[in-house]
């Protein structure tokens, strides 16, 4: 059996959740998918790809580890990571899959999939199946008005499994480092005007997951780290130079001298120039 379905865009524009492709497999030992980082393949760049085992046997390859998946494990994709999976030549997987996007599904989702493959133990396995089967069914007989029901099934589905489902493999913790080469970039660019979806375009993270994720690594928030390496600059610049007042604050990114000597004041409770006076007597 192979079973492909794709539904078209909803008319209500803010979902939580809402399948792309649906479909499966089964009895079908040739099923290879290797796809590279940040594909655009039936638009993987924006959506996830939940697949669940049946019955079988299959493999997830994540290019150090290959994890072997039987009936009632599965695993979940976020956008545009790399993606290897195939059935046992031997005893070929039975298989399921839903490709989703939605509003917020970080949140929804608890960032997993994000940066590397959730692969999961149901442990509600029949609730689970009867829910993919009703999409299916949905999906075949697509109505206007199926719409609603659609969201509902899948967004109850994804909520069953963030509940009831347990990680089977072991966490690789890419995002802290993504999270800290982020960290270095806004550390040495400062001075320029960085926003927040600039440096979480840099990590590859959406801006809500990336500040969460941000705050957790740094212990402080986005705004604050910016913040702080600005006047870190700003200090060194007063102790080793004798630039004025106004060059320095072109030189370390902010848009006035008063908004400069404010945020000085308030972090180090002396001005800049009390400062300089403190740290570098020969200029």
């Amino acid at each position: 059996m192979k079973e492909h379905i794709f539904l078209p865009k909803p008319i209500f524009p803010r979902h939580i959740c809402f399948p792309d492709f649906i479909g499966g497999y089964s009895d079908f030992p040739k099923h290879y998918v290797n796809r590279e980082y940040r594909t655009k393949d039936i638009n993987l760049d924006h959506c996830y790809n939940l697949h669940l085992v049946l019955e079988g046997k299959g493999f997830l390859d994540t290019g150090t580890t290959r994890y072997e998946l039987t009936r009632g494990q599965g695993f979940l994709y976020g956008p545009g990571l790399r993606q290897t999976y195939y059935s046992d030549l031997d005893d070929p997987w039975s298989i399921r899959w839903i490709h989703f996007y939605g509003i917020r599904l970080e949140e929804l989702l608890n960032g997993k999939g994000v940066d590397e493959p959730w692969l999961f133990q149901c442990s509600n396995f029949p609730v689970v199946t009867a829910l993919m089967d009703r999409l299916l069914e949905l999906g075949r007989g697509y109505q206007v008005e199926d719409e609603h029901s659609v969201a509902a099934t899948l967004y109850e589905l994804l909520t069953r499994l963030q509940s009831a489902a347990s990680q089977i493999n072991v966490s690789l913790n890419h995002t802290s480092e993504r999270i800290r080469e982020a960290g270095n970039y806004i550390r040495s660019h400062s001075n320029e005007h960085i926003t927040l979806d600039h440096a979480a375009g840099i990590a590859g993270y959406s801006t809500t997951y990336f500040s969460r994720k941000f705050s957790q690594t740094f212990g402080i928030s986005f705004p604050e780290f910016l913040l702080e390496s600005r006047l870190l600059h700003a200090k060194q610049l007063l102790a080793t130079t004798n630039l004025s007042i106004k060059q320095i604050t072109l030189e370390t990114g902010f848009s006035q001298s008063s908004y400069f000597i404010r945020c000085f004041k308030t972090q180090e409770n002396v001005t800049p120039m009390q400062f300089r006076m403190m740290h570098n007597h020969s200029l």
